[in-house]
């Protein structure tokens, strides 16, 4: 039940961030086309450096989910001989090679997802560099608002890979069960 609710949660933030990117790139596109923009290069800055916050944050709450669906998944491994069998271990082999577009092909769902996001990132992170080619140059005199909006943009990608991860990560992991004890519930007088 945990695996699924995992899993449902994976594609409730796919959509999350799918709209957030998706508007952001029309945002972007809009400002790029739009012929009554006064102030288009600020327009186009700030969009990539949100679509890029955006993106990044998506590839890695996919690389998070991909962490906790086999992190359930070797919990199911673990256990599932001694409940129900092999039920999930046991996983069909199709002799089919990749190409053949009409059959089936082991592909991971969220590895593809998670390619994904990181093809919006490199998406966004042109944009942002192209915007910034494009529109501003660079000079002793710092103009605010392209500083502001390229300063908060780092920070925030810096927060992004510092303070979202769960802990350090450990090269060597060991895993033990808890003790649980229940005792029967009794009310007073009984």
């Amino acid at each position: 039940d945990i695996r699924k609710f995992e899993i449902e949660l994976y594609w409730k933030r796919a959509t999350y961030f799918w709209v957030f990117t998706g508007a952001a790139l029309a945002a972007y596109l809009t400002a790029l086309t739009g012929s009554d923009l006064q102030s288009r290069s600020q327009a186009l800055l700030l969009t990539s450096c949100i679509g890029l916050v955006f993106a990044v944050a998506w590839y890695f709450v996919n690389r998070a989910s991909k962490f906790w669906q086999l992190n359930w998944e070797v919990h199911v491994d673990l256990l599932e001989n001694d409940v129900n069998g092999p039920a999930y271990k046991t996983v069909l082999i199709d002799p089919a090679p990749w190409w053949k577009l009409h059959g089936p092909y082991p592909f991971s769902v969220s590895k593809i997802n998670q390619i994904l996001s990181l093809f919006v990132v490199a998406v966004f992170a042109l944009l942002l560099i192209n915007t910034l080619n494009e529109h501003y140059t660079l000079s002793t005199e710092l103009a605010l608002f392209p500083t502001a909006c390229v300063s908060i943009t780092l920070i925030c990608l810096m927060l992004l890979v510092w303070l979202g991860r769960v802990g350090k990560p450990k090269t060597n992991v060991s895993m033990q069960l808890r003790e649980t004890i229940i005792k029967k519930y009794q009310r007073n007088g009984d």
